[in-house]
């Protein structure tokens, strides 16, 4: 396969993606910047789940199309070994060092049922993302240790450190944080890595690292090739919006990614593979998310500034802001004008995580939260 692109296959991608903006209009990835499109409660416009309103890229796509010609072959079609060799490229770090996935919450699936097996408990942040790695945790019996964010509402290492027992088995930290896009700092995150992983896993989830502004916000990943209980995973799912079409990675030393492979069920899909090759090439497209999503919290920034709300300046594709009343009420109420946001995020009921749409949905959810809250 090759990144060129013939008229012919422009033409099909062309339709394509003009097909896939009907479907959305009826089904998943709305916004009113499609043409008959009119939010509902039933198939409200998205800003809860952290996707990428844009969808896959043209050149994605068209890479996808050709490669179903090789859905009859197992291992999809020879695209893992040129799609770990880009990626390890792009970190600096050996192959060896690298390993693709069917989304990287298969990754962290595998890493809770590795803790399972194992022994041992989980030391977390309080809150951070929950679902996948904690919610299969939670129904393999694992305990967890908890230790509140900090009074500005981001990871404290010290806390960490002070709450570390002998019977953790792992630490898990989101870089950017979810539901609370912050960041820690990256000279106190490496040493902090340098010495837990001499004492159990230090796990990092960089699920938002393209979405990053923060100069002090370093990467883990080249310390997987010197501290081998260190270990890194990305995603495909929010900047290259493959969220349904299921690629991550995940970066260890050489025996810990064995462990992981050795213990994995599920298979890559070859079109998903090729398809992230184009995407990860594709720096235009990423640059362009990554202004309309600037664009979209600057919506949101003027609008709690106007108002006096408390909230979070993103290092991700969303944000957290203070509701001042139950998030369940706050959701209901703003459900009703076709707009999904956030849920709970226990302890933290009285705030409330907003996902970026495209500009003019924010505009809209703006006007929406006003009318209901402020009126």
């Amino acid at each position: 396969m090759t990144g060129k692109i013939t008229r012919r296959e422009w033409l099909i991608g062309g339709t394509a993606l003009a097909g896939g903006l009907v479907l959305a209009s009826e089904a998943h990835a709305q916004s009113i910047t499609i043409e008959g499109y009119v939010p509902t409660p039933e198939n409200p416009i998205r800003m809860n789940a952290n996707e990428n309103p844009y969808g896959v890229n043209k050149k994605a796509s068209i890479a996808m199309h050709k490669a179903h010609q090789m859905g009859h072959l197992y291992g999809g079609g020879g695209a893992q070994g040129p799609l770990t060799e880009l990626i390890a490229g792009m970190e600096n770090v050996p192959v060896e060092n690298t390993m693709v996935a069917g989304g990287s919450g298969e990754i962290l699936k595998t890493l809770a049922l590795i803790v399972a097996m194992e022994g041992g408990k989980i030391l977390a942040p309080l809150p951070t993302y929950d679902d996948t790695f904690m919610d299969y945790s939670n129904r393999r019996g694992i305990e967890k240790i908890w230790v509140p964010v900090a009074d500005d509402l981001s990871i404290d290492l010290d806390a960490m450190k002070a709450a570390y027992t002998d019977d953790v088995k792992i630490i898990y930290l989101c870089n950017p944080n979810n539901p609370i896009p912050t960041v820690i700092h990256g000279e106190k995150l490496k040493e902090f890595c340098k010495e837990m992983s001499q004492k159990c896993y230090v796990f990092v989830d960089e699920a938002y690292y393209e979405y990053v502004n923060d100069p002090n916000y370093q990467t883990m990943i080249p310390l997987v090739t010197e501290y081998p209980n260190v270990v890194v995973t990305r995603t495909a799912s929010k900047i290259h919006a493959f969220a349904g079409i299921r690629i991550g990675f995940g970066f260890g030393s050489p025996e810990m990614l064995a462990k992981i492979k050795s213990l994995m069920t599920g298979s890559i899909n070859g079109p998903a593979m090729w398809g992230a090759i184009e995407s990860y090439k594709d720096t235009e497209y990423q640059q362009f998310v990554l202004r309309k999503n600037k664009e979209a919290l600057q919506v949101l920034y003027d609008f709690f500034d106007k108002h006096n709300m408390r909230h979070i300046k993103s290092n991700a594709n969303f944000t957290f802001f203070e509701t001042g009343m139950d998030v369940e009420e706050v959701y209901a109420r703003v459900r009703k004008h076709g707009i999904a946001i956030g849920r709970p995020f226990p302890p933290f009921l009285k705030w409330m995580r907003i996902s970026t749409a495209r500009p003019e949905d924010m505009v809209l959810f703006t006007e929406v939260y006003e009318k209901e809250f402020f009126s």
